[in-house]
Formats: C-alpha cells, sequence, structure tokens
C-alpha cells in the first residue's frame, strides 16, 4: 500500500515540474485542446509560455523530446555529428521592420488618441533606430542577445562533442552567404573552438553564395530551385497566400476590439499581425515588450497557425517542391554518416527555409496519415507541425552517428546507427522508421535505404527545379574529415 508520504512526494514533485518545466506544462495543460488532467491547471494564465506560440519569431526554445530515453548504453559512441542551424536571434528583416515603422506612424499620429491597451504607444519607442535600422542583424542586447545565444551554442555543443576534435587539425564548417548567418557563424566558433580559432587554424569557415547559379551546390535551394520561384500557386508564394487567407479570418475579431483603444482606428490583417510580430522582435532587443500583453492566448494561438501555414506550404510538407529541395543536404550527409571512415562535427548555418525542407523529405511532422494538408481557414489544433518548435531563432537539427561495437567472441562486429536532435528534443527515429538496437535510432543500413527512397519519391533536384543540363548536380563541398 503507497504512504501518505509517497503520495504527497510525488504531488509536489509533479507540481514543481509543471510551474518550472514548459515541456510538462504543455503535456498536462494544452492550451488548444481539453486536457483530463485540466484539474491540475489552475495557474494556466501563469505558466503560458509564450515563447511556444511565436512561430519562429522569438528566442531558441528546446523541443519536446518524443522518447524518453537518448541513454547511448555500454560500448556505444557518437563518433560522427551533423548540425545545420538556422541564424542566431535577429532584427526583423527589411521587408518587416519598413511594415512596422509604417503601421507606428498610423498608430502615433497626431490625431489619433490611444487608450487601453494600446496606451504604452505614447511612450513607447521602437527597438531600433528608425532612422539607422538594425534590420537583419543579429540583436546584441538584452538576455535574448543572437550573438551570446550562438556562443553559448558553441560552448554548449564543445562540452558534448568535445571528443570528436583533434588538436593540430582543421575542422571545415559552412555558411550560407547572409551576413546573418556568418555572423552566427562566427560566435558559434568562438564558442566551440576558442576566441583563437582564425589564428589558429583549428577551424575555417567556408561561404557558400546564396546564387542561382550554384544548382544543386548549395546550402540554400530555395534560392535555385527555378521552378519553385517562378511558379506562384504551388511555389515559394504559396505560404504567403494561405497565411493572408488565415490572416483575414483571424485578425478581424482583433481589429474590433482594439478599435476602441486607437480612437476609432480601422486596422488591416497585415497591420494586426505586423503588432503580433513585433511583440517577438521587441523580445529578442529588450527581452520582453508590452505588445505581447495586448492579445489573448487564443489570439496567440491564432498567430501561431498563421505561421504555421506559412512555413509548411512555403518550404514544409505541403510544398511540392520541398521534398526535392531537401533532400540535396540529407543525401549529402547521409553520404557521411555511411563513411566508416569519416568522423568529426559538421556545422552548417542557414535559414529557416532551408531548414524546413528537410524535415518535408523525412516526412516526420507530415500530418496524420501522410496527408500534406493543414486548412486556411481554421486552426487545426492536433496538427503535428509547429514552427516554433521547429526554427526558433538559432533552430538546429543534429544528425548522430553512433557506433557500437560488441563484447566477448564478437567483440570486433560492429554497428552503426543514425539519431536526430531537433533543437536538442530526441526524435524517436526507432518508432517513426521502424530502427531497432540503440534507444530512439534507426540503423544505418536503414537510414542509407530510406534516404535513398526518399530521392526516388522526389526525383532529380534539377529535373525537378527546371534547371539546365549543365547546372552542378549535387552538393560537393561537404567532404569527409578524417581524424
Amino acid at each position: 500500500m503507497v504512504s501518505k508520504a509517497a503520495i504527497l512526494g510525488a504531488f509536489t514533485t509533479l507540481l514543481f515540474l509543471y510551474y518550472n518545466s514548459p515541456w510538462v506544462q504543455r503535456a498536462l495543460c494544452p492550451s488548444d485542446s481539453s486536457s483530463y488532467l485540466r484539474y491540475l491547471c489552475p495557474a494556466i494564465k501563469e505558466s503560458w509560455n509564450l515563447f511556444y506560440h511565436l512561430g519562429g519569431n522569438g528566442p531558441w526554445i528546446p523541443r519536446t523530446p518524443e522518447s524518453a530515453s537518448d541513454n547511448l548504453g555500454l560500448n556505444c559512441k557518437v563518433d560522427q555529428v551533423h548540425m545545420i542551424s538556422r541564424h542566431g536571434e535577429r532584427y526583423p528583416t527589411l521587408s518587416a521592420g519598413m511594415r512596422h515603422i509604417a503601421l507606428l506612424a498610423k498608430l502615433q499620429g497626431p490625431d489619433v488618441q490611444l487608450s487601453g491597451s494600446l496606451e504604452f504607444l505614447n511612450k513607447w519607442t521602437y527597438f531600433t533606430n528608425v532612422s539607422d535600422p538594425s534590420f537583419e542583424h543579429l540583436t546584441d542586447t538584452g538576455p535574448y542577445a543572437g550573438t551570446i545565444q550562438s556562443f553559448n551554442t558553441g560552448k554548449q555543443l564543445r562540452e558534448r562533442y568535445a571528443h570528436l576534435v583533434k588538436a593540430g587539425r582543421t575542422t571545415n564548417f559552412w555558411s550560407c552567404s547572409s551576413a546573418r548567418d556568418i555572423e552566427t557563424a562566427k560566435h558559434f566558433a568562438n564558442g566551440f573552438f576558442g576566441s583563437g580559432w582564425q589564428e589558429e587554424a583549428s577551424a575555417k569557415l567556408h561561404i557558400i553564395p546564396e546564387t542561382a547559379d550554384r544548382g544543386a551546390d548549395t546550402l540554400t535551394p530555395g534560392d535555385t530551385c527555378l521552378k519553385y520561384i517562378e511558379d506562384e500557386v504551388y511555389g515559394h508564394d504559396r505560404g504567403y497566400a494561405e497565411l493572408a487567407a488565415w490572416q483575414a479570418i483571424f485578425a478581424k475579431p482583433i481589429a474590433e476590439r482594439i478599435k476602441a483603444y486607437g480612437g476609432g482606428l480601422e486596422l488591416n490583417p497585415l497591420e494586426i499581425y505586423g503588432m503580433m510580430e513585433m511583440c517577438g522582435f521587441e523580445i529578442l532587443v529588450r527581452g520582453s515588450s508590452p505588445w505581447c500583453d495586448v492579445f489573448s492566448h487564443e489570439e496567440w494561438l491564432d498567430f501561431e497557425y498563421g505561421r504555421d501555414l506559412l512555413h509548411f506550404y512555403r518550404a514544409g510538407p505541403g510544398n511540392d517542391f520541398a521534398g526535392a529541395m531537401g533532400w540535396l543536404w540529407l543525401n549529402a550527409t547521409t553520404t557521411l554518416l555511411a563513411d566508416s571512415v569519416a568522423s568529426g562535427v559538421y556545422f552548417s548555418f542557414v535559414h529557416d527555409g532551408d531548414i524546413i525542407p528537410l524535415l518535408s523529405t523525412l516526412g516526420l511532422l507530415d500530418e496524420s496519415k501522410g496527408v500534406a494538408f493543414l486548412p486556411n481557414n481554421r486552426r487545426k489544433t492536433g496538427r503535428k507541425w509547429r514552427t516554433s518548435d521547429v526554427t526558433p531563432m538559432g533552430g538546429r537539427l543534429i544528425f548522430e552517428r553512433v557506433t557500437c561495437s560488441n563484447t566477448g567472441v564478437y567483440k570486433n562486429l560492429r554497428r552503426s546507427y543514425v539519431r536526430l536532435f531537433i533543437n536538442d528534443g530526441i526524435v524517436d527515429l526507432e518508432k517513426s522508421m521502424l530502427g531497432g538496437g540503440l534507444a530512439s535510432s534507426v540503423g544505418m543500413t536503414q537510414w542509407t535505404a530510406t534516404v535513398r527512397k526518399k530521392g526516388e519519391k522526389f526525383g532529380d533536384f534539377k529535373e525537378t527545379c527546371g534547371l539546365a543540363d549543365d547546372a552542378p548536380p549535387r552538393i560537393s563541398f561537404l567532404q569527409p574529415q578524417y581524424h
């Protein structure tokens, strides 16, 4: 019989986890569906973690792991690692920033009387100098500064993968040519390799141009896939069309609600969306934002869903070109994973739109029964695809090769497995890919066969994208490193 002390201890532990772990809060008190444990959620307002609903516009957050175990077990070690990471926390892009400035000119006009939830705007200033804005660059102030977060990520991964870095050898790593990605890569390297990595030649950063002439030899396939760029219905712009359809629905009641606080000012759906964007971006600069309190939890769930629609259809499972785009890096990486002699770490820095296609290729976050569909007229609450989980600022996918050795008579028999972490949460490949032999992993033979079949399914990149015959056919710069 269980004692009262044991019951009290268990309940106390549960409360501690609830109030201190966003993973437990989300598991017990899902904000967009009913929960049989809802009686444990009287403080749902206080425990609300907005970072998980900003749709990629917020700071880096850990993803809830799909498996309880990432234990390597006996006689197993990580001997090769591949990371593809989004740039660190940044200011808005130029296009988004200019929308914000135009909106603020409207809201803070001389004839506008602000009150209620918008009263703070009477004294509030934009989070970057309007006359010389820092658009596109990493943030370097506040607790979520992209410069610091990138450095800390490097330090964290050094602790995990120090055994894969050999003294006296130069480790290659890569970035696309965007300034914010290059800056992220350098801050990360300062944390991982040490601040003297350039002078000491312990590491070398290779910049891969984001130009159309790269063909398939690129980190940014969305910039080279011609048909994807030109197709106005099913290509790159599809995500924006789906987002606009949903904005017109969810923003309308918000505009009506806050109309009185702006002296009757009429705001269109894109302007409401811009107000919500500023919440996340101000957090990245100042650590908090009064914009966040203008909207209810339900309204933030609608904003989150809009961001999910955007990425799901722009370069995710809902886009017909995504599978072929994601296969390029995945195939190059798999070639290295299957090379039993190659070892070490391989780091690449890109944009969110270059990471999302990888998940489209693998199909790990497809909707039920493989249906690549999210409605744009209602919020689907039970969806697998959540952009906040996958590509927050600094979001990363890490593929590990784990090699295990037997003991006794079969001590020379070695087996290799692949594990995947999305924002430090392990993905249960054992379940999704019928792996086995190591918790949450898939065997190398099964992994390589799966990637090969994905290539057959999604087709040749050059042909799918309508590229010229002489366009580069594959990624060539990801070369094996031997230690």
